[in-house]
């Protein structure tokens, strides 16, 4: 990510209910988050790699009279991710919301799906919420605050044909939630 492409909009003066982060805000659920958030009170960064979609979406937060930031981010790169992360609380300060919710699919039988369309699935869907929740968890737990947000699917429970890239990314997600939760429950 090279920090002269992020876009930053500023409007409204009161008070921010927080900052929030939203990874793969730029379409869809994400944009439909980005937009709530807004509308709630919190200044907004999108993380996505579209963008015209960023740029939707910052307008989106700054016509609701919130701080927004969109910074191009691939959420499958560890160091992209930390980056877009700083920048974030560089501009705005201290992240108190992170909602990890971009993904990817590919539709196909498991035998019809070339592997470097798999290995994506898993890297957006998977290690992008491995990504976040790194650099939000580096930033929350020594502040003793915060909340991340992981958005699931119900095929994280049920795999169906045809997906089995998007399913199995969405189950490794539920596991290494239940893991990671289970890790500041005991203050580890």
């Amino acid at each position: 990510m090279d920090p002269v492409e992020v876009m930053d909009r500023t409007t409204g003066d009161r008070a921010p209910r927080g900052v929030a982060v939203v990874t793969g805000g730029s379409a869809g659920l994400g944009r439909a988050i980005v937009r709530r958030l807004a509308h709630e009170g919190y200044d907004v960064a999108v993380l996505a790699r579209g963008h015209d979609g960023l740029a939707g979406a910052v307008s989106d937060v700054a016509d609701r009279g919130r701080r927004a930031l969109g910074v191009p981010t691939d959420v499958a790169s560890a160091h992209e991710v930390e980056t877009a992360a700083r920048a974030v609380e560089e501009r705005h300060g201290p992240i108190d919301l992170w909602v990890n919710n971009a993904m990817t699919g590919v539709f196909g039988g498991f035998l019809d799906v070339e592997p470097a369309d798999y290995e994506r699935v898993t890297a957006v869907t998977y290690l992008g919420f491995v990504n976040g929740t790194r650099a939000a968890l580096q930033r929350m737990v020594p502040r003793n605050r915060g909340t991340v947000i992981q958005v699931g699917s119900a095929l994280a429970y049920r795999g169906i044909p045809l997906q089995s890239a998007y399913c199995g990314a969405k189950h490794a997600m539920l596991g290494f939630t239940e893991s990671v939760r289970t890790e500041l429950e005991r203050g580890q």
